[in-house]
C-alpha cells in the first residue's frame, strides 16, 4: 500500500479534496444524491448569449443525464459553504447553459461508466458527455458534434513524463475498461501488459502502490489527479498520435432520441459565441480551449443536426 496520503482513499474524496480545499470522507453514491435538478443559475452564461440562443422549444421535455460523478473536471461533487454536497464540472455548466437555452429541465443520476451505456441505450429520455464517437457505437447511439477536444494523458509515480506511445513500451499500463483510451493503447500498443479496471479510481490506487507504472487517462482527468497525490506525474500525448482513436468529446443518446438534433444545434451555438471556451477556461485551463477553431468539433451523427459544423 502507497504511503502517499490519497492512497487509500478514494476518488470521490481525493476529488473533494481539490474542488473543496480540504478533506471529504468518502461517500457512498446514494449519499451523494442520485437525482440533480438542474439549476438554471449554475454555470449560465450572460443574458445576452442566452438571449441570442436557439429558439428551438424543448420545455416539454424532462431529461436525465447519466454519469460518472467523479470524473473531475468533468463531473465532480463539491461541498458547499451550507455544508451539503452539488455536482459541478465542465459539462455539468453546459448541460445547464443548454437547459436555459432550450428550456428543458433535467436530473442528474450517477452511474459507473459500463452501467452508463447501458442506460442511455434503454432511455429515450437519457443523454451522457464526455463521450468519443465511432463507427461501433453510432449502430447503437446518436452523437452531437464535439464540444471539447481531450488530450490522452499518462500517468506515473516519479519520473519523467510520458509524452509519446514509444515511452510506454516495456510499461505496465492500466486503463478504463471499455474507454476510448483502453482501446487506443491496445490498438497501438498490441503486445502491452494492460490491465483494466471498472473505474479510474481503481486504476490510480494502482499507480499510487506501485504496482502498475502507467494510467493511460483522460488528460484534463489526469491533470486533477496529479493535482490531488503528491508525486504523480502527468504527461500528454501529442494528438497526432491519437487522433486516429480518440476523438472529440460529444453529447450521446440512445439512436433515434428526440432532442439530439436541438442539442446539437445549441452546441454550435455555444461554441462560436464564446460560451464553452469560458466553461473550458474555469473547469480544465486555458491550454484546451478551442481559441475560435472549431474544424474538429466535426458534425453530428448521420440524420442527426446539421451536417456541418459550425
Amino acid at each position: 500500500m502507497s504511503t502517499n496520503l490519497y492512497g487509500s482513499m478514494n476518488r470521490r474524496s481525493f476529488l473533494g479534496v481539490m474542488a473543496a480545499g480540504a478533506a471529504l470522507a468518502p461517500l457512498a453514491l446514494a449519499g451523494c444524491g442520485s437525482a440533480q435538478q438542474s439549476d438554471s443559475s449554475t454555470g449560465s452564461a450572460d443574458a445576452t448569449a442566452t438571449s441570442s440562443a436557439s429558439t428551438t422549444d424543448l420545455s416539454s421535455q424532462h431529461l436525465t443525464f447519466v454519469g460518472d460523478d467523479a470524473f473531475a473536471p468533468y463531473r465532480y461533487i463539491e461541498m458547499q459553504s451550507d455544508g451539503t454536497q452539488k455536482v459541478v464540472g465542465l459539462d455539468i455548466a453546459v448541460a445547464d447553459e443548454m437547459a436555459n437555452r432550450l428550456g428543458f429541465t433535467y436530473d442528474f443520476e450517477p452511474q459507473e461508466f459500463a452501467a452508463t451505456l447501458a442506460s442511455v441505450q434503454a432511455s429515450e429520455t437519457s443523454f451522457t458527455m464526455a463521450m468519443s464517437s465511432n463507427a461501433e457505437r453510432e449502430q447503437t447511439y446518436d452523437f452531437t458534434r464535439g464540444y471539447y477536444q481531450p488530450l490522452v494523458g499518462v500517468l506515473t509515480l516519479g519520473g519523467d513524463a510520458i509524452t509519446s506511445v514509444d515511452n510506454l513500451a516495456g510499461k505496465s499500463i492500466a486503463c478504463t475498461t471499455g474507454t476510448v483510451q483502453n482501446k487506443f493503447v491496445t490498438a497501438v500498443l498490441p503486445d502491452a501488459d494492460v490491465h483494466t479496471y471498472d473505474g479510474g479510481d481503481q486504476c490510480l490506487q494502482e499507480v499510487l502502490a506501485g504496482r502498475i507504472d502507467a494510467y493511460v487517462c483522460d488528460g484534463a482527468e489526469g491533470q486533477s489527479m496529479r493535482d490531488a497525490n503528491e508525486g504523480l506525474v502527468l504527461g500528454l500525448l501529442g494528438r497526432d498520435e491519437t487522433k486516429d482513436y480518440v476523438g472529440v468529446y460529444r453529447i450521446m443518446a440512445t439512436k433515434g432520441a428526440s432532442f439530439v438534433a436541438a442539442f446539437d444545434q445549441c452546441i454550435g451555438e455555444m461554441l462560436e459565441d464564446g460560451t464553452i471556451d469560458q466553461f473550458i477556461g474555469t473547469y480544465v485551463g486555458a491550454d484546451f480551449e478551442w481559441g475560435g477553431n472549431f474544424s474538429a468539433s466535426g458534425s453530428a451523427t448521420e440524420g442527426v443536426g446539421s451536417t456541418s459544423a459550425n
